[in-house]
């Protein structure tokens, strides 16, 4: 089992690096510097984000219910299905 926040961790530091990358593409194709700043820091939340929710997607602990214990019945006997309150069969009626 991976230790808790190890896929955070990482989607932290690939952020980091993606935002870092997007800054000095930005700057080679001629961008501004605030607008490279402001791409890199909307792709670092972005990632971040998929980073956490990734962690949580991998970690939550689903246990299903163990399987119900069957009823026993004497023998000979049905399982009876109870009537309808009258208010109801009225509403079913019509």
């Amino acid at each position: 089992m991976l230790r808790p926040y190890t896929v955070a961790r990482y989607g932290i530091y690939l952020a980091a690096a993606v935002a870092v990358l997007s800054v000095w593409l930005g700057e080679r194709a001629g961008a501004t510097l605030d607008f490279t700043l402001l791409r890199a820091v909307f792709i670092f939340v972005i990632f971040v984000a998929i980073g956490f929710g990734a962690e949580a997607v991998l970690t939550f602990n689903f246990q299903p219910r163990p399987p119900a214990a069957p009823v026993e019945r004497a023998e000979g006997t049905t399982p009876s299905i109870a009537a309808p309150h009258s208010e109801q069969r009225a509403h079913i009626d019509d």
